[in-house]
């Protein structure tokens, strides 16, 4: 792992302007810091590179244009506008995939539902929603719902994106919404749609029934989306982007919007960070924040656990994908990376449950071997058997 006991210059000066320039405005300090980096700059292909690998493309490009610095030629700026074009063009089709979502699905069969992260994140909290790119819409449904929303969205054209080879009838889709607690659709604009019964992997921190009981309304375009209340929304991406260990640029966009967004208050979010036991969490990811505003991360006291979170985020900024992997591999359970961020309780629960795991069907088994609704209790007992012979047919491959 990065050691944060060194200076920052052990990583690369683009690197280093990327995440100074990782939130919606920039203090006067911030740019001085920003354009004594970009001398040290003499390859912008990679900064622009590493932008849109971290998903901050169009933000950076609207800090540099208006910092304009004098060795960013001008036809790299131009050609980091050209790639700017396709990210917002995503976004759009993105955008409108979500509304059509909304108007010819989730409204018209009456689920109730919760978007979050995403477009509905940049909707509230971003002065142009449109430079912050997703992969993907997120959105949180009842479990009960499931099987009738995947029947009329396969109908209207949707595509099974995760798992592939879905069979479509009534009996495929009740046994992959027991199995598989997020289900992703193509939709018909080409934009994945993850489908989610919960937000936790666990489902031991949030209950879905109370979100979506106590969502928040608010304009996307010409329709109206249900979201978490700010303090809840924070609190979550604090555990959720702690848990992947803020491994991209525009979650760390996202925390600096939120913050300086009017409905944010730091009381109402210790007070939910509290309630769901999350608050060295949140402590620790409001010390990254204050730390990566600074040209010299790690420079200021921190405490022991902001410190390590520093660590690992600094590992998996300057790492690639398989660096990310390695520190996911680290956690102490499916939500946590860190052992600070849970009780013992929490921690406990899963040592106990979580060698039934193993006894947990997957709808490849239900697609390797579909039984009627009457034996498909068979899968759970012959689970590790069948795991264990694709895995060795596979060895031998």
């Amino acid at each position: 792992m990065l050691s944060i006991s060194s200076s920052p210059a052990s990583f690369s000066p683009s690197l280093q302007l990327l995440i100074l320039l990782s939130r919606l405005e920039l203090s006067m300090e911030q740019e001085k810091s920003a354009l004594t980096l970009c001398q040290q700059i003499d390859d912008w292909t990679q900064v622009s590179r590493q932008a849109q690998r971290r998903f901050v493309l169009p933000l950076i490009f609207q800090h540099l244009r208006r910092l304009a610095p004098e060795n960013l030629p001008l036809d790299q700026l131009k050609a980091m506008k050209c790639q700017c074009i396709g990210v917002v063009q995503h976004n759009l089709l993105a955008i409108s995939a979500q509304r059509k979502l909304v108007q010819e699905l989730l409204q018209p069969l009456g689920i109730s539902h919760l978007f979050f992260k995403g477009y509905s994140l940049a909707a509230r909290y971003y002065d142009d929603p449109v430079v912050r790119f997703s992969r993907d819409i997120d959105v949180l449904l009842p479990r009960n719902r499931m099987v009738e929303l995947l029947e009329v969205a396969l109908d209207k054209g949707y595509l099974p994106h995760d798992p592939k080879g879905l069979e479509t009838d009534r009996t495929s889709l009740a046994f992959l919404g027991r199995v598989q607690g997020v289900i992703t659709l193509m939709s018909p604009q080409g934009v994945v749609v993850e489908f989610h019964q919960r937000i936790d992997n666990t489902g031991t921190i949030y209950n879905t029934e109370e979100l979506l009981s106590t969502a928040e309304f608010v304009a996307f375009g010409d329709v109206e989306i249900p979201v978490m209340p700010t303090a809840e929304l924070f609190v979550y991406i604090c555990l959720h982007h702690t848990k992947h260990h803020w491994s991209h640029l525009h979650w760390l966009v996202d925390l600096d919007a939120i913050q300086r967004h009017p409905s944010f208050d730091l009381n109402d979010v210790y007070a939910c960070a509290e309630k769901r036991n999350l608050t060295e969490t949140v402590k620790a990811t409001l010390e990254l924040y204050k730390a990566l505003a600074s040209p010299n991360p790690g420079s200021q006291p921190m405490s022991a656990h902001g410190r390590q979170l520093l660590g690992s985020c600094l590992a998996a900024l300057e790492g690639d994908y398989e660096v990310e992997q390695a520190l996911s591999r680290s956690r102490v359970t499916p939500d946590f990376s860190f052992a600070w961020q849970t009780n013992r309780w929490h921690w406990l629960r899963w040592k106990f449950f979580g060698w039934l795991r193993i006894f947990r069907p997957s709808y490849a088994d239900y697609r390797d071997w579909p039984l009627p609704v009457g034996r498909q209790w068979l899968y759970r007992p012959l689970r590790p058997w069948r795991e264990l012979s694709r895995r060795l047919a596979s060895s031998r491959r």
